[in-house]
């Protein structure tokens, strides 16, 4: 069924499978100016595999001549579903009223089993793709004990009339919002106070700490606001504020990076420790007691130092690389007290390849893209008998991991691998969208004549 409204064509199709982004695939075919039939690819939003549906696909605008030229860039073609026949049995009801439209989240009508499987499943099929690993020890994602109101960093656009709010899938356009499902409700209301009121364009940026209930606003707002947030029941801090995390006490800034969920940044440390003290067991289930263990590390991407000072209770020493000057201020206080970290600044490309042989383990939080390949030549000439591996990306990850894990790319003599790939973990760190954790633990494999 095909119908013609101003520059809105529906079609009804069979929805394919899911991409790697949570969008899903629906083929159309369209007719030329010669009449000659084509295919082609969409990718919908807020589908699931299986179910029939009417979609809307809207005619991309057309490029008018201007002094804008240059800047111009075709987008695709903006695709909605209108109506479902024939919904997937993993189909629930999204709870935010713009979900769909709204560029934030990926998956809030999805059943948050199938969510945590197709996860899993993604992790295991660009492991093979990107990675080479056939059979790759991928576990079961670990999932989120409350899987809403779990964001604890938010940065909301402010649109021309001064009303904070998300962007709308593939545009500037701002959604005015007063609530989000996603974001902790301490976020929730501080942002429904700055609702009622004309915000600073372009952006407003809200933390807090689930456990501190702390609370950083950017940029800084006036009396008459804090007086009405302090209403509300908030703390909103100047310039830096403090969160808890495994019983320790972190002080951030607004621009110095802090995983988003605290809950589930929890379960992340306890594995980060367990996979580089080989101490496997239940994430969550760190004994204070562990006895310290004659090692050096290292934290590569430091940031506030939140693996460095968890790790510094429990080796003799720890090196933490960081970039970022903001982060290292914070970092430098919050390890104050421990003695046996030394802090380095630099790139982590930079620094690590001049620290050598001798190190007994390495955690490494890269950013999206990966680690960069000098990165992975230090690993490999002189390799570490522990590397865990924290991912917010499974694509750069499998590649990455290809690359150390693999003969074919070394240089040694031996032709051996350098690394064993003993276990993925997949950590939802956040529900409702298709972002993905993965926390990979390595080992060094004793080459021929160490043996």
């Amino acid at each position: 069924m095909i119908s013609q409204e101003q520059s809105i064509t529906y079609y009804t199709v069979t929805l394919g499978e899911m991409t790697r982004d949570g969008d899903v695939l629906a083929e159309i075919h369209e007719q030329d100016e010669t009449g000659e039939e084509h295919a082609r690819t969409l990718h919908v939003p807020a589908g699931l595999p299986g179910e029939v549906v009417t979609i809307g696909v809207e005619k991309p605008p057309v490029h008018r001549p201007g002094k804008k030229r240059r800047h111009w860039k075709p987008r695709p073609p903006r695709v909605w579903i209108q109506e479902i026949h024939a919904a997937s049995p993993l189909r629930i009801a999204a709870p935010c009223p713009v979900f769909g439209t709204c560029g934030g989240c990926q998956l809030q009508h999805m059943r948050y089993d199938a969510q945590l499987a197709w996860k899993r499943d993604v992790v295991t099929r660009l492991l093979q793709e990107i990675g080479g690993f056939d059979n790759a020890p991928v576990q079961p994602t670990e999932a989120c004990d409350t899987p809403w109101h779990y964001r604890n960093h938010m940065r909301f656009s402010v649109n021309r009339s001064g009303q904070p709010g998300l962007t709308a899938r593939g545009t500037h356009r701002v959604l005015p919002l007063a609530s989000c499902p996603i974001a902790h409700e301490q976020i929730n209301r501080a942002l429904s106070v700055l609702s009622q009121q004309p915000n600073a364009r372009p952006q407003v940026l809200i933390r807090c700490g689930a456990n501190s209930k702390q609370m950083l606003i950017q940029p800084s707002q006036g009396e008459a606001t804090l007086q009405k947030l302090a209403e509300a029941g908030l703390d909103v801090r100047a310039e830096t504020m403090e969160e808890q995390l495994c019983g320790e006490t972190f002080r951030i800034r607004p621009s110095s990076f802090f995983q988003t969920n605290t809950a589930q940044a929890e379960k992340m440390a306890h594995m980060v420790l367990d996979g580089l003290l080989d101490h496997p067991g239940r994430s969550g289930q760190l004994e204070k007691d562990r006895k310290s263990q004659d090692l050096t590390v290292v934290d590569a991407y430091c940031g506030v130092g939140t693996f460095a000072l968890l790790l510094a209770r429990h080796v003799s020493k720890v090196i933490a690389i960081e970039e970022s000057a903001s982060a290292i201020r914070d970092a430098q206080w919050n390890l104050r007290d421990a003695a046996n970290v030394e802090i380095l600044k630099g790139k982590v490309e930079d620094v690590l390849p001049t620290l050598g042989a001798g190190l007994d383990g390495l955690v490494i939080d890269p950013p999206r893209a990966g680690c960069q390949q000098v990165v992975l030549d230090a690993l490999l000439r002189h390799p570490v008998a522990r590397v865990v591996y924290v991912s917010c990306d499974p694509s750069t990850l499998a590649r990455d991991l290809n690359i150390l894990c693999h003969p074919h790319h070394l240089n040694s003599a031996s032709g051996q691998p350098v690394y064993r790939l003993l276990s993925v973990q997949p950590l939802d760190m956040f529900p409702q969208t298709a972002h993905i954790e993965c926390i990979t633990t390595l080992e060094r494999i004793k080459q021929p004549d160490e043996i």
